[in-house]
């Protein structure tokens, strides 16, 4: 029967440890120990792993009656290698082990192989073990739609407005304000972008921003680019955003640049749009026409992944 066992001889004061009379600070540890074991044996339910404390001495330990210990063994060894492949809920819990025994006893840990032969891991506890950073993967939900259609409709107690297009009703979903903005082109055709999510297969449309007069040329701009960025993959988002950004502030067309960020205000634009262009106008942050909308983007970010800077 394999085994890894953790030998507690002597305390911090050199005193030996007797299982029968150990202090509470003694108990505690041994019990943080037993509850890292026991996180372990259940993280590898398809192992026959069993715990317990070897009678008459301070000597938890877990064993495995099938010889499978070697499993263990070997995710040990990944973690204090630092292997890419290393499991992170191993590293945790060892170091809750390192960080009890290591002060507080003399000890080792000795992991026993079915022939007989003791190996010391105690060389593996020197140091801290160190979590594998895992990559987030995050969900790109973002999706938005430009649309030309006839503004037939505009209020109701859940504030919406309704286009006519290709002899078709589609509801635009809005807030007051941007009921408000639309309203003066009741009865006529209007340009506006809306962010769209499917919902139980409806499509569900969402107000994004209005081009008329001036800023209608964007209509067809942000039209054709965001056909683009759909199909992007890697880090071409990143350089395509980062062109067209560029683009605006070089020309210091300000308004231009606040009109494409609005675009990407959406509660489901990915983390990958919002950093990018927090990164290309990092200059801008104070800006007077821009400080505004990009503090909206670090806290659309910072709502996704956390603090920003």
């Amino acid at each position: 029967m394999e085994s890894i066992q953790i030998i507690l001889s002597k305390d911090s004061d050199g005193k030996d440890i007797n299982l029968l009379n150990m202090s509470l600070d003694e108990t505690k540890s041994l019990r943080q120990i037993l509850d890292a074991f026991i996180k372990i044996v259940e993280h590898e339910a398809d192992l026959n792993l069993k715990i317990g404390v070897k009678q008459g001495s301070a000597v938890p330990l877990m064993l495995s009656p099938d010889n499978q210990m070697e499993v263990v063994y070997n995710k040990i060894k990944d973690a204090h290698e630092n292997s890419p492949e290393r499991d992170n809920l191993y590293v945790n819990e060892l170091n809750v082990i390192r960080d009890v025994i290591d002060d507080k006893f003399d000890f080792d840990i000795v992991y026993n192989r079915e022939s007989s032969v003791k190996e010391s891991l105690k060389p593996l506890f020197t140091k801290r073990f160190r979590n594998r950073r895992v990559r987030r993967v995050y969900r790109n939900d973002f999706s938005v739609k430009f649309i030309d259609g006839w503004l037939e409709q505009n209020g109701g107690v859940k504030p919406n407005f309704h286009l006519v297009v290709n002899d078709e009703k589609i509801t635009i979903q809005c807030n007051h304000e941007e009921a408000r903005k639309v309203n003066p082109f009741l009865y006529n055709e209007i340009k506006i972008s809306a962010w769209t999510k499917d919902k139980n297969g409806r499509i569900q449309y969402s107000f994004c921003d209005i081009y008329a007069g001036k800023s209608e040329d964007y209509y067809y701009d942000f039209k054709k680019f965001f056909n683009e960025l759909k199909d992007k993959k890697g880090t071409e988002p990143f350089h395509l955003i980062s062109e067209k950004l560029e683009g605006f502030y070089d020309g210091q067309n300000y308004s231009g640049a606040k009109k494409f960020i609005r675009v990407f205000l959406s509660n489901y634009a990915s983390p990958v749009y919002l950093r990018t262009i927090l990164v290309i106008s990092k200059g801008f942050k104070d800006h007077e026409d821009l400080s505004e909308i990009l503090a909206e983007v670090e806290n659309k970010l910072t709502l996704k992944i956390g603090k920003v800077y």
